[in-house]
């Protein structure tokens, strides 16, 4: 039997949404999962369009892919959507299919409609006909007291108010998170 994959593929401007992935990456490599994280870089983005054809083929070989992206103006960065717009030879090929994804994203605010972001990403993953994976938990449902936010849909991450670094229960909720899109691939 094979051994599983997990392709991590984000953007991060100011280092918040970095860190999430790396927390979320130290949560599946706690799992024994092989780990690919693949920050989208500036320069990978000519005219508008995202342009490194290897990264596709890194993910094609991922049993699952975790999508990453501060929010800006309510919606994904525009280099994480540059990367959407171009996985479209991936949606032809169905080369995603039935693989899992999961998706984070971190913003300046509480709010700042961080769920249009992970909405925007859900939906890129079942054009893919991909199997979406949520969190499981919430400070105000159980006793891990992760995910203080209480988004069900992915991880939503912000700084505490007169901070620039994401809030510690945040990291501990994206390690957790790595934790259990590991599971689910195993």
């Amino acid at each position: 039997m094979k051994q599983p994959k997990i392709g991590i593929v984000f953007y991060s401007k100011q280092g918040n949404t970095s860190s999430l992935a790396k927390h979320i990456e130290e949560g599946i490599q706690s799992q024994d999962i092989p780990v690919m994280s693949i920050k989208i870089q500036d320069n990978d983005i000519v005219a508008g369009r995202y342009q490194n054809s290897a990264i596709f083929d890194m993910l094609v070989g991922c049993d699952a892919i975790v999508f990453g992206s501060p929010t800006y103006m309510g919606s994904p960065a525009a280099q994480f959507k540059a990367f959407m717009d171009a996985s479209s030879d991936c949606y032809v090929a169905k080369a995603w299919r039935n693989k899992i994804a999961a998706g984070f994203t971190s913003g300046g605010s509480l709010n700042g409609e961080q769920q249009q972001t992970l909405l925007a990403m859900f939906a890129l993953a079942c054009q893919h006909g991909m199997l979406w994976a949520g969190l499981d938990v919430s400070q105000f449902t159980d006793t891990l007291n992760l995910n203080r936010t209480g988004s069900s849909l992915g991880l939503v991450a912000s700084p505490l108010p007169n901070h620039q670094q994401i809030e510690d229960n945040d990291l501990a909720t994206a390690f957790y998170f790595g934790q259990r899109i590991a599971k689910l691939v195993k």
